[in-house]
């Protein structure tokens, strides 16, 4: 079977070809549209912010309240952030995943039967 091994290896050589071309291209546009993208989530923070400042007058209440904004605000980049590198990743990874286990599974099946020949 060493053909099934050399057709193995250059299917994992294509994936991996092909992984860099996703990763690659999306990755570039991602981060040039990372400043574009994060305008909408800044403003609605700004927004909410002046609102915090007009809706109490107590500087407790709106310390709260800001602290809150700032919380979302960064709740909403890390989403951000983590939206685009799984969408960056998650093919690659799939098709890794998917080699490891016919990998796996091939070896598995070798084991077997050569423990079944002896």
């Amino acid at each position: 079977m060493p053909h099934v091994s050399a057709l193995f290896s250059r299917f994992s050589f294509t994936w991996a070809l092909i992984s860099l071309i996703w990763l690659i291209p999306l990755a570039f546009f991602f981060l040039n549209r990372w400043d574009q993208d994060l305008a909408p989530v800044d403003r609605t923070y700004l927004l909410r912010a002046q609102t915090c400042k007009a809706s109490y007058r107590e500087q407790d209440a709106q310390d709260r309240c800001l602290l809150i904004m700032e919380l979302e605000h960064f709740q909403s980049r890390s989403i951000m952030t983590a939206n685009r590198v799984l969408a960056c990743a998650a093919p690659p990874l799939i098709g890794l995943g998917l080699l490891v286990y016919l990998r796996r599974r091939r070896s598995q099946g070798r084991s077997r039967g050569k423990g079944q020949s002896s």
